[in-house]
């Protein structure tokens, strides 16, 4: 250990008969501490929350999915004959999306009707979020609807009994009088079960056949997208690339990122802002330990006299004041990240912080090593400055 460090260390833990820089310096470590484990918690929280939401998203939203850049709906059976043979797709299925109101009786709501294939919920793996009868979409050749839990509540749905059959209506194509009762297409369609997705998609969506969504909105053998699922070995930018390179500029092609752009810079922005808000609480932090070295400083002017007059240099001097910054935000670093850590782990094999009435059970945290090393670059850079100061004023005092 060099001389500088092995007197920062002493001047920082050493017991004196005057302990109240000690005290002060104590708690400027606390409070690097305290602000460490809460980056540490809340950026694993984010990190948490933005696996979970993307997940169930990416269940939702398929691996690339082609829609035309003009116009609502395309010829579509040619695309996908094209699309199915290059390599690493693994399938590819229509979907039609427009608005529609879904009543029952006296309820009823604005909602998204996606006809999709049979096989959408299989192949999706969303057979587990049913959380109220099956995935089905037809049975013996009668349309069959899957609502969004949230519209399901909205329309008081019931997938069993009597008189639980939905009506759908959405204007129909062509030029109608409003007063026209054939202005409006309605059918009537079994509800067969609830899912449950992300708040945004549970509250907007309801899934029917495609047959059913064509003869609704009188699309004519007309899709909105195309939905494609790839392989899992399949090279993803590769095959992104290729099906660019085989439509043209007619299709918008998006990978799974670019169909979420928006909720993606959400997370980012909310990530960031939590980040700023805590760094600014460590800052605070920072001044008080800033604070007690300068006392700390005028304290011990006598030792820093006696070090100049056996030879010490300025430089020694100014190196061990700010030896004492850094160790302040070390230690304030090292048991921050220890407990944060420690905190992190215990809640993922545990979860023993829970949250209710939620999709899942307890508050969902992920560690990243980029946040951990963020975290740590911050509070030791910090650190670094508060001993700039007081390494400055411990020479300036003393006269010459």
């Amino acid at each position: 250990m060099a001389f500088s460090q092995f007197i920062a260390f002493r001047y920082l833990f050493a017991k004196k008969k005057r302990n109240a820089i000690n005290i002060i310096s104590s708690i400027a470590v606390l409070a690097f501490t305290v602000c460490t484990t809460a980056l540490i918690i809340i950026l694993s929280t984010m990190n948490g929350f933005e696996e979970l939401i993307f997940s169930m998203y990416n269940k939702f939203n398929p691996d690339i999915k082609i829609t035309p850049i003009e116009g609502k709906f395309f010829e579509y059976q040619s695309t996908l004959a094209k699309v199915k043979k290059i390599e690493g797709v693994a399938f590819v299925m229509p979907s039609l999306e427009d608005h529609a109101v879904v009543r029952n009786h006296d309820y009823q709501t604005i909602c998204t009707v996606k006809g999709v294939d049979d096989r959408y919920f299989k192949i999706n793996d969303l057979e587990g979020r049913i959380s109220e009868g099956e995935a089905l979409l037809s049975e013996k050749n009668v349309p069959l609807m899957v609502l969004g839990s949230g519209v399901g509540v909205k329309v008081n749905a019931s997938t069993t009994g009597p008189f639980s059959q939905l009506t759908v209506i959405t204007p129909r194509r062509g030029d109608y009088s409003v007063s026209d009762p054939e202005a409006v297409n309605q059918f009537l369609i079994q509800p067969s079960g609830l899912i449950t997705l992300d708040e945004a998609i549970s509250n907007k969506y309801v899934f029917v056949p495609m047959s059913f969504a064509e003869q609704l909105f009188e699309t004519n053998g007309k899709a909105s997208s195309l939905e494609i699922k790839l392989h899992k070995n399949a090279n993803e930018e590769k095959v992104y690339q290729a099906i660019q390179n085989l439509l043209g500029k007619e299709f918008k092609v998006q990978n799974r990122m670019e169909q979420q752009a928006t909720l993606y810079k959400m997370f980012k922005s909310e990530k960031w802002a939590s980040f700023a808000i805590l760094t600014f609480i460590l800052l605070i932090a920072a001044f008080n330990a800033l604070g007690s070295l300068t006392m700390l400083v005028i304290e011990k002017k006598e030792d820093i006299s006696t070090l100049i007059s056996m030879g010490a240099s300025k430089r020694i001097i100014q190196k061990i004041f700010f030896s004492i910054g850094f160790l302040i935000s070390f230690f304030g670093a090292f048991l921050g990240l220890l407990i944060g850590l420690g905190l992190v782990a215990l809640q993922q094999s545990t979860g023993f912080i829970k949250m209710q009435g939620a999709i899942v059970d307890s508050y969902p945290v992920k560690i990243k090593g980029e946040d951990i090393l963020l975290v740590l670059f911050t509070v030791l850079f910090l650190g670094l400055i508060v001993g700039i100061l007081p390494a400055r004023k411990s020479v300036s005092i003393v006269k010459k």
